[in-house]
């Protein structure tokens, strides 16, 4: 098993294993396609945990602290063999409607073309219905080490409560 997937998997396990702060505050599970420079497109899955920060007339903001990892890419002219993974924290506002949109920020483990060093930018915007969401994401460092490629990857989540 790839040492990001083993990471993720125990970060998953880790919310299992505190009951209250799993009951306490939801947990979104969520996989999906990254797509970066010349639409090099990979497998991606994300874990993020929301506890209410507070309510408002319109919707709720929480905060978020999430994983998010991404595959390597085989066959490619760039650097993206390598599996990555991107460790954020933030916040998030879920409008009663079902918007969604969130920024963080975050450090990587693997380094790729798309994503070159620290710090990251992960900016969320979707849509919820219940339980399920489906939301754009975008990882960047903000031009502040080249390259700058970024991921920019379309994700459905699971809410578990």
């Amino acid at each position: 098993m790839r040492p990001i997937i083993s990471f993720l998997a125990a970060a998953v396990l880790a919310c299992a294993a505190f009951p209250a702060a799993a009951q306490s505050a939801p947990v979104d599970i969520g996989i999906g396609a990254s797509a970066t420079r010349e639409n090099e497109t990979t497998f991606v899955a994300s874990v993020a945990w929301l506890p209410e920060w507070r309510r408002t007339q319109n919707g709720v903001l929480r905060w978020d602290v999430g994983a998010v990892y991404v595959r390597g890419r085989d066959n490619t002219r760039f650097d993206l063999s390598e599996d990555a993974g991107v460790f954020h924290g933030g916040a998030r506002y879920e409008r009663n409607n079902g918007f969604v949109a969130g920024f963080g920020v975050g450090v990587q483990a693997g380094r790729t073309s798309a994503l070159s060093g620290n710090p990251q930018f992960v900016s969320t915007v979707g849509w919820r219905w219940e339980r399920f969401s489906l939301l754009a994401r975008h990882i960047s460092n903000a031009s502040i080490k080249q390259p700058n490629d970024g991921e920019t990857m379309l994700l459905a989540a699971w809410r578990f409560r």
